[in-house]
C-alpha cells in the first residue's frame, strides 16, 4: 500500500474523499492505495475499469475496502449513477453506489462496491437455484412501480440514444437484414446449411411480412422499463449472497416483459433450459410478479406474449452476421467469436424463426 495520489482515474484526494465520505460517520484522515486490477476496453464493453483496494483510516481505525471504478470513454454513453441510486431505493439488488462525478470531458466516473461478476452463463445456469434466482430478479425488475422522476432521468442521460425503443425502425431494419441474409446465402458466403435454408424465397417473404406486421403487435403489450441486456454476464454475486444487476447503459422504455422474454419466450429449438420445465418457470415468474406487484397474470397470455416479444426481437438477425458482412465486431462474443461460429448460431436461430412462424398471431 502507498499513500493515495490520484491513481484512480486522476481523481485527487479531496474528490475521492468526498465520494467515499458518505459511507463513513467519521472524517477520513488518510487513504492508502493498491491497484489490484485495471482494464481499458474490456471485451465487448466500452469503458475504463479499475478494481482498487484501499486502506481507509478514520477516528475509528483502519479498514480495507475493495471498490469497482468505471470511467466512460465517450461522453455520448448513457450515465449510470442515477440507476444505481434509484434502483437501490426501489429494492432492486445492485452494488452499493459510493458516488459519481463527471470529468472535464463530461465522462462519468462511477465508484461502486466491488462484487464478483458472473462470467460463464452456461456454468451459471447449470444450477437450478441460479435459474430461479435469475427469474426472480427479472420479475422484481419488471414489477417496479416507477416514479416520474426516474422515468425522466432515463431520457435525460441517454446520450445520443432514445429513451423509448423505436420498433418501427427496428422492424424495417429487420426486413433489410432478412434480404441481406438471403443474398449472402445465395452466394454461399454463410455456409452450406444457410445456403440450403435460404433457397426458398417464399420463406423470406413470409418472414419479412411478419417483421413488418409485428410493429402493431409489439405495441399492444404492457409498457415498462427494460434493462435490454438482462443476462448473467451483467450480474454479480453481492456480499449478502443475492444476485445483483449491473450495466444500465441500455435501460429503456419498452414492453414490460422484454428482458425475461429472451429466455422464457424462446421456442424449443433455442430454449436455454430444460424444455419440459418451461411451464414451471413461467408459473414461477408469474408467482414472483404477483408477490412484487400484487397482480395475478394469466399463464397462457403470458406464454404467448413472451413468445411474440422473443420473435420480434430475434427476427432482426444483424448481430449474428459475420463482421465482414456487416455484423458487430468479434469482441461482441455472445453472437460468436468468429465467422464460423456466427454462421452456426445464425443457422440455429433462422431455423427456429422459420419453424415457429405459424405461431405468430397478427390481428
Amino acid at each position: 500500500m502507498e499513500p493515495y495520489s490520484n491513481q484512480l482515474f486522476g481523481l485527487d484526494f479531496s474528490t475521492l474523499k468526498e465520494i467515499l465520505q458518505s459511507q463513513y460517520f467519521n472524517e477520513i484522515q488518510s487513504i492508502n492505495y493498491e491497484d489490484s486490477d485495471h482494464k481499458v476496453g474490456m471485451p465487448g464493453i466500452c469503458g475504463e475499469y479499475a478494481i482498487p483496494k484501499f486502506e481507509i483510516t478514520t477516528d475509528n481505525g483502519t479498514e480495507t475496502v475493495v471498490l469497482f471504478g468505471r470511467r466512460q470513454l465517450s461522453n455520448t454513453e448513457s450515465k449510470q449513477a442515477h440507476h444505481y441510486r434509484y434502483l437501490s431505493e426501489f429494492g432492486i439488488p445492485v452494488p452499493k453506489l459510493y458516488g459519481a462525478i463527471n470529468d472535464s470531458n463530461n465522462c462519468e466516473i462511477l465508484v461502486l462496491e466491488y462484487a464478483q461478476e458472473i462470467t460463464d452463463e452456461k456454468d451459471f445456469f447449470s444450477e437450478e437455484k441460479n435459474i430461479t434466482e435469475f427469474i426472480d430478479l427479472a420479475a422484481k425488475f419488471s414489477s417496479m412501480h416507477l416514479s416520474h422522476n426516474y422515468i425522466g432521468l432515463i431520457g435525460k442521460d441517454m446520450g445520443n440514444k432514445s429513451d423509448t425503443r423505436d420498433w418501427k425502425t427496428w422492424m424495417s431494419w429487420s426486413v433489410f437484414i432478412i434480404e441481406k441474409i438471403w443474398d449472402l446465402a445465395s452466394h454461399n458466403k454463410l455456409g452450406i446449411d444457410l445456403k440450403k435454408m435460404c433457397e426458398d424465397c417464399n420463406t423470406k417473404n413470409k418472414l419479412q411480412r411478419i417483421a413488418f406486421n409485428m410493429i402493431k403487435k409489439i405495441g399492444s403489450f404492457d409498457i415498462g422499463i427494460a434493462h435490454s441486456d438482462f443476462r448473467p454476464n451483467n450480474m454479480v454475486h453481492l456480499h449478502n449472497n443475492k444476485l445483483g444487476l449491473i450495466d444500465f447503459e441500455d435501460v429503456i422504455i419498452d414492453s414490460k416483459f422484454y428482458d425475461i422474454a429472451r429466455y422464457l419466450g424462446a421456442p424449443d429449438q433455442v430454449f436455454k433450459w430444460e424444455v419440459t420445465k418451461r411451464d414451471y418457470y413461467i408459473d414461477f415468474f408469474i408467482d414472483r410478479c404477483k408477490k412484487y406487484e400484487g397482480k395475478k397474470l394469466n399463464h397462457q397470455k403470458m406464454r404467448d406474449e413472451l413468445f411474440h416479444i422473443w420473435y420480434t426481437r430475434s427476427i432482426n438477425m444483424w448481430e449474428w452476421l459475420p463482421h465482414e458482412y456487416g455484423g458487430p465486431a468479434y469482441d461482441f462474443w455472445p453472437a460468436g467469436i468468429n465467422s464460423e461460429e456466427r454462421c452456426q448460431n445464425l443457422s440455429v436461430l433462422l431455423n427456429a424463426l422459420i419453424h415457429n412462424s405459424d405461431r405468430i398471431n397478427i390481428n
